[in-house]
C-alpha cells in the first residue's frame, strides 16, 4: 500500500522520519601523490596521523518528493485494516473494539497477548541467524546466551559412540535412528514445557546447521519431525500455546439466576470455562497429547524409512532421509554459550515463572490473572539485560602509517545539525544497548496487530449476529458427544486453521461460536453436558494439531519455520508440506479425538 506525499511530510513534521538532508557541496577530486595501494579503502572514516576513528555516515536519502513508503498487506496488517474499514462504514462501533480487546464475562483476550510477549517462546532464537521479529522477550534473551544451542549440541554428541572394534582415537559415529529418536524426544519434551514456538525458532536454526555438519543432504525427515513434535507437544499445558490460554480462560454467558445460585446443573453445562490450568485443562489434554506423540513417531519413522528422496538415482542405493550412521558436529557445547551467567539467570526465571503459573492456576475466581505473572517476568528479564550492558561498548580504532607525503588534509566539515527525530534516537539507543535492542526488535509485535485485529473481527461477527447463526448450525450437527468431538476436531484442524487466519484466528472464532447461547441453549446440548465438554477439549487438541495442516499459513509458527529453513538453504514447497502433513494429521487427529471421546465418557 503506497502512502501519499502529504502523509510523508506529516511523518517528517512529527519527527517519525528523518528530513531530507541538504546536498553536500561538491568538492574537487583529490589528487593523490601516492601510488595506488592494494589495501582496500575503508569507507566512512576520517584519516589522521594517529589512526582511523569511526564516524557515523548516513546513506544518501532521496528527496521527499521521490520517497515512497509502503505498508505491507499481510497477516500483520490485514486484520487491522479490516477493523478500520468496519469502523469507517459504521458497521461496528468503538464498543465492539473495546470488547474485542478487553473482553467481558471473564474472557480476557489481552491475557493471550501479554503471555505470548512476556513468556511464550521461552527458549527462542539463535542470535544473528533468524528473522528479527518473531519471538518473545524471555525467549530471545535466553537463547541469545546460546543455552538451547549448547544443549542441542550436547544431546547430539552424547548419542555418538565409538564403533566396535575401532581404536579409541577413531571418530565417534551416531546411529541415524538413535539420533532421530533422541531429537524427537527432545523436541517433544521441551515442547510440552515451553510450547511450539521456541522449538521452531531455535530448533529449526539448529537443524539447518546440524544437517550440513553431519552431511545430511535430505533434511526433510528431521525438519518435519521437529515441526510435528513441537506442535503436538504444545497441546499439553495452558502456557504452551496462546490458543490454550484463550480456551482455558473463557467464561460462558450466564443468566442472573445462575450467578446468584452459583450452582452447576445439567440445564447449563458450565457457568464458566475458566478451566483450572492443571486439573481442568492439562488433566484432559495430556493423555491425548502423549498418545498422539507416541503414534506420530513410528508413523514418521515408517514414512521416512520406506520413502526415498526424489533425487535418488535409480541405478544406485541413493540417499536416505534417515542415514544409518552420522558424524555428530565436533563442537564443544560450552563454546556455544555466549553468556553462561545470563543462561543460568533466564533459565531460572523461566522455571520459576512456569511454576508460578501452575501454582496460581489453583486460585479461584480468576483473582490472579496470567498477565500478573508473565509481565513481571518479562520486565525482570529486560532489566537484567539493561544491567548487563551498563558499560558502554568500547569503540574500535585502527592504526595506519602514511608512508608517502600527501596533500594537506581538507579542513573538517562541521557535522550537519540534526534535530532529535525518532530514527536518530533509535539509532543512538541501539548503539548504546546493542543486545537489549536486538532482543526488543525480535519481539513478536506483529502478533499484537494480528491477534488484536482477529479478536475485534470475531467480536464483530458476534455483535452482527453471525456467530449465533454459525452456532445454530453447529448445534444441529453436534447431536451427541461422538459427533461433536470428531466434527469439531476435523473441522478446526482441516478447515478453520488453514483458512481463518492461522490456528489463533480459528480458535478465536470457534470459541465465540461455543459461547453463543444458540449452541449452549439447544435442548440436546443443555441436556447432555458432555457435548460442550467434548467440544472444548476437541478444540484444544485440534487448534494445536491444525498448526501442521495442509497450508503453511495454518499457524504463525509454520510461517516462521519456512522462512528460517529458506534462510538456511532448505526449501519447503507448499505441495510437499501438504503431501507429508495431511496423512499424519489425519491419523493423529483421529486418535486424539478418540481419546478425548473416551475421556468424556469415563473421566469427565
Amino acid at each position: 500500500m503506497l502512502l501519499s506525499k502529504p502523509f510523508l511530510r506529516l511523518l517528517v513534521f512529527l519527527r517519525l522520519l528523518d528530513p531530507t538532508p541538504a546536498p553536500a557541496p561538491s568538492l574537487p577530486p583529490r589528487t593523490s601523490l601516492t601510488p595506488p595501494s592494494s589495501r582496500p579503502a575503508v569507507p566512512g572514516r576520517s584519516e589522521s596521523k594517529i589512526g582511523l576513528n569511526e564516524v557515523e555516515v548516513q546513506p544518501a536519502c532521496r528527496r521527499l518528493e521521490n520517497r515512497q513508503l509502503y505498508i505491507p498487506l499481510d497477516l500483520r496488517t490485514a486484520p487491522v485494516i479490516g477493523c478500520f474499514i468496519l469502523l469507517a462504514t459504521t458497521t461496528i462501533d468503538g464498543s465492539v473494539v473495546r470488547l474485542g480487546i478487553v473482553g467481558e464475562g471473564g474472557a480476557r483476550p489481552y491475557d493471550v497477548l501479554v503471555l505470548f510477549i512476556s513468556l511464550l517462546s521461552p527458549l527462542g532464537i539463535s542470535l544473528r541467524v533468524l528473522p528479527p521479529n518473531h519471538t518473545a522477550y524471555i525467549s530471545t534473551a535466553l537463547d541469545s546466551t546460546g543455552g538451547l544451542r549448547a544443549l542441542a549440541f550436547h544431546i547430539s554428541q552424547k548419542s555418538a559412540r565409538t564403533p566396535r572394534g575401532s581404536p579409541p582415537s577413531a571418530d565417534k559415529t551416531a546411529s541415524g535412528l538413535r539420533l532421530f529418536t533422541t531429537l524427537y524426544l527432545f523436541w517433544f519434551a521441551f515442547g510440552v514445557l515451553v510450547g511450539n514456538d521456541p522449538i521452531v525458532l531455535s530448533g529449526t536454526a539448529f537443524l539447518g546447521y546440524f544437517t550440513r555438519a553431519t552431511g545430511i543432504t535430505e533434511p526433510r525427515a528431521w525438519t518435519m519431525s521437529q515441526f510435528i513434535a513441537a506442535n503436538v507437544a504444545s497441546a499439553a499445558l495452558v502456557s504452551s500455546n496462546p490458543t490454550n490460554v484463550l480456551i482455558a480462560g473463557v467464561r460462558m454467558w450466564a443468566t442472573p439466576v445462575w450467578r446468584e445460585s452459583r450452582r452447576l446443573t445439567s440445564l447449563l453445562t458450565l457457568q464458566a470455562w475458566e478451566l483450572n490450568f492443571l486439573t481442568g485443562f492439562t488433566a484432559y489434554t495430556l493423555l491425548p497429547t502423549v498418545i498422539a506423540a507416541l503414534v506420530a513417531f513410528p508413523l514418521l519413522l515408517g514414512i521416512f524409512t520406506f520413502l526415498r528422496p526424489s533425487r535418488a538415482h535409480s541405478n544406485g542405493p541413493g540417499p536416505r532421509y534417515i542415514p544409518s550412521q552420522l558424524l555428530p558436529p565436533d563442537i564443544d557445547p560450552r563454546s556455544a554459550l555466549l553468556d553462561p551467567h545470563g543462561a543460568i539467570f533466564h533459565t531460572t526465571l523461566l522455571l520459576v515463572t512456569l511454576a508460578t503459573l501452575v501454582g496460581t492456576s489453583f486460585v479461584k475466581d480468576g483473582k490472579v490473572g496470567v498477565w500478573m505473572v508473565t509481565m513481571p517476568a518479562g520486565i525482570i528479564a529486560f532489566l537484567r539485560d539493561i544491567w548487563s550492558e551498563r558499560k558502554p561498548p568500547t569503540p574500535r580504532t585502527e592504526e595506519i602509517e602514511l608512508s608517502a607525503p600527501t596533500r594537506p588534509v581538507d579542513p573538517p566539515r562541521s557535522a550537519p545539525t540534526r534535530r532529535l527525530s525518532l530514527p536518530y534516537l533509535v539509532s543512538k539507543v541501539c548503539k548504546r544497548f546493542p543486545t537489549t535492542t536486538t532482543t526488543i526488535s525480535r519481539l513478536p509485535l506483529s502478533l499484537l496487530t494480528f491477534a488484536g485485529g482477529i479478536f475485534v473481527l470475531s467480536r464483530a461477527l458476534t455483535s452482527l449476529g453471525w456467530t449465533d447463526i454459525f452456532a445454530g448450525w453447529l448445534a444441529k450437527i453436534c447431536i451427541n458427544p461422538a459427533a461433536t468431538v470428531f466434527f469439531v476436531g476435523y473441522f478446526v484442524a482441516f478447515v478453520l486453521c488453514p483458512l481463518v487466519g492461522t490456528n489463533i484466528g480459528a480458535t478465536i472464532l470457534f470459541v465465540e461460536i461455543l459461547r453463543s447461547s444458540s449452541f449452549t441453549s439447544a435442548p440436546h446440548v443443555a441436556a447432555d453436558p458432555l457435548i460442550l465438554r467434548g467440544a472444548i477439549y476437541s478444540l484444544a487438541l485440534a487448534s494445536n494439531l491444525g498448526a501442521f495442516s495442509w497450508t503453511v499459513s495454518a499457524s504463525l509458527a509454520g510461517l516462521l519455520w519456512t522462512s528460517i529453513l529458506k534462510q538456511k538453504g532448505i526449501s519447503v514447497s507448499g505441495k510437499a508440506f501438504a503431501a507429508f502433513n495431511l496423512p499424519v494429521l489425519l491419523v493423529l487427529q483421529s486418535i486424539a479425538s478418540a481419546v478425548v471421546l473416551l475421556e468424556c465418557y469415563y473421566f469427565l
